[in-house]
């Protein structure tokens, strides 16, 4: 009964949020299929991937999106669509916005970083970037939106989202938009897409790939049939593609719980709205 609430709530009570949501859709579908140039046998992060995000957000928050304001809830649905938009970025893009990150730094630390590792490790960065390039593009209503939806969409990883300097409560003339909060839904929301659907395959071969990290990956999300949000657990439903698999879904399990004990205390912290589930579980499937 939670499914598309957000989408839903938008469309019967503010046309005109919903109607920007869509027409950004429609622009994206090309953007975040371009990530393929970089990553051919990457997982999936395609309009698919943006709205299972979302649709895992509907799941997470369960009524209490009634709960947010319809400006956050134009926020949220837009960082779920552009939350990867920087995975697909142009060569050109690549070379402006390495200049404005700590790239020296970052390869001293990692000398051998290929442009695509680097891409994979910034994307959140670069996400951020390219919707402050493309506001106009995108529709955003005005500086504050546009600002709201840079910080949730990069919060998707790494960023400290109990900074409230870059996730402040934010009153607007739309109303208020609580970024830190909403930062953490979309995290987590991120964090158990890793169904069998991140590798659809009407884009991938995977029988083509010749790289172990890639066939590791492949075949742990291959491996996880559904994930199923209940009120109080996030169950990962199993059915191992080789036994060698169970040990790479139970390491994936434990990093997914370490994610949703964080947003959820951010969100508990920043707000007055709760991420209710507190356990990931992995069952097995004959």
């Amino acid at each position: 009964m939670n499914n598309y609430l957000i989408e839903t709530r938008l469309m019967e009570e503010d046309e005109a949020l919903h109607k920007r949501v869509d027409d950004c859709k429609v622009v994206l579908r090309h953007l975040l299929d371009s990530f393929q140039t970089w990553f051919p046998h990457f997982t999936d992060h395609s309009i698919m991937h943006s709205t299972g995000v979302l649709e895992f957000c509907n799941l997470i928050l369960g009524q209490q999106v009634y709960s947010l304001s319809l400006i956050e809830c134009y926020v949220l649905a837009m960082s779920c669509y552009l939350h990867d938009v920087g995975m697909g970025v142009t060569r050109e893009h690549f070379e402006s916005f390495t200049k404005e990150i700590d790239l020296d730094s970052y390869l001293r630390r990692f000398p051998d970083a290929d442009e695509t590792r680097i891409i994979r490790d910034f994307h959140h960065e670069f996400s951020g970037k390219f919707i402050n390039k493309y506001a106009d593009l995108f529709d955003i209503p005005d500086e504050d939106v546009r600002f709201a939806i840079v910080q949730v969409s990069r919060g998707h990883r790494k960023t400290d989202l109990y900074d409230e300097k870059e996730y402040p409560d934010m009153n607007t003339s739309h109303g208020v938009i609580r970024t830190g909060m909403l930062a953490a839904v979309l995290r987590i929301a991120d964090e158990i897409d890793v169904g069998v659907e991140r590798n659809p395959t009407l884009i991938y071969d995977t029988s083509s790939l010749t790289d172990q990290l890639d066939i590791d990956a492949f075949g742990t999300h291959e491996s996880i049939r559904e994930i199923e949000v209940t009120e109080d657990r996030i169950i990962l439903h199993v059915r191992l593609k080789e036994p060698r698999y169970r040990e790479l879904v139970e390491i994936l399990a434990g990093k997914i719980q370490k994610t949703l004990e964080y947003c959820a205390d951010v969100a508990e912290k920043r707000s007055d709205i709760r991420i209710p589930q507190k356990r990931v579980e992995v069952e097995y499937m004959s």
